[in-house]
């Protein structure tokens, strides 16, 4: 991993909390979401039309690809907010950051990726802070049967939420590698998009997003101006870098999350936080040397 690339994905978790923590104001998220891409598409279209034509546009392989990794995102997204409907936040939310982990398998097959040891020891430094972190408590899984018997839902489809984002990031990377970052950004956006407003005809809620619109414009046009952001610095730095380390190095947005909570919001930072945050740290530096 170069270190502008290292770089790059540290700027994109930064900017991945900050739209989300307008998100997280929403009342209507799924409503939040499609208009916030809605915002990153306008963003994006209006550059790439400009700057390149429409063979590059329009080429086969990088736009299969963001076909590809459009619909595992989103299917990623929907699985993320059915697991925490379903289940405990601390039994599915360390599952649902379990991705990195099918992606090292992933990248070794399908991409020919040979990671360090050390890198790999990084990876796993990440998710274990990110999720200690998250939870508070350093027994991830310390559930009994009949805990996990009354889960098995949520625990299920935070599951397939890790296993669609896995084949996502391999589609991410495939996308970055063949073809152009912005117009494959691009087409990604538009196709993640397209199945979030076919997911909202569906149920037949276009209503609320109307209505999401007019109760907060200019939150969600600066939320989807980071977005757009976030989107694009994340596929500059996957360019110079392996989907298993740059997956597991986007966690890093935990810290920033919990930066901004001590900061802004005058949120207690205990020990075991603070631990947490320093194995993320590590776990960053680890894979940098890797």
């Amino acid at each position: 991993m170069t270190f502008k690339g290292f770089l790059f994905i540290i700027a994109s978790a930064l900017f991945h909390v900050l739209w989300n923590s307008t998100l997280k104001k929403s009342h209507d998220k799924p409503s939040a979401v499609l208009l916030m891409m809605v915002v990153t598409v306008s963003g994006l279209a209006p550059y790439v039309l400009w700057h390149y034509p429409m063979e590059v546009i329009l080429a086969p392989a990088p736009l299969l690809s963001a076909l590809s990794a459009g619909f595992f995102f989103f299917l990623y997204q929907y699985f993320v907010a059915l697991s925490y409907e379903k289940g405990e936040l601390s039994l599915v939310y360390p599952l649902t950051v379990t991705g990195p982990v099918y992606i090292v398998l992933w990248s070794h097959l399908f991409l020919g990726e040979r990671i360090s040891a050390g890198g790999a020891l990084g990876i796993f430094l990440i998710i274990y802070g990110a999720v200690t972190l998250q939870t508070r408590q350093f027994t991830v899984f310390s559930m009994d049967s009949t805990t996990l018997a009354g889960n098995r839902a949520g625990v299920l489809t935070a599951l397939g939420a890790a296993f669609f984002y896995s084949f996502g990031a391999i589609a991410d990377k495939i996308g970055v590698t063949h073809g152009n970052v912005a117009v494959y950004t691009m087409n990604l956006s538009v196709f993640m998009l397209i199945f979030h407003l076919l997911r909202m005809i569906f149920q037949r809620q276009m209503g609320l997003v109307i209505r999401a619109f007019a109760a907060a414009p200019l939150t969600l046009l600066g939320g989807g101006l980071v977005m757009l952001l976030s989107f694009v610095s994340f596929r500059m730095g996957l360019q110079e870098a392996y989907a298993s380390y740059a997956s597991a190095l986007r966690q890093i947005s935990t810290i920033f999350s919990l930066a901004i909570g001590y900061l802004v919001f005058r949120e207690v930072l205990t020990v075991g936080r603070t631990i947490s945050a320093c194995l993320i740290v590590a776990g960053a530096v680890l894979i940098k040397v890797g």
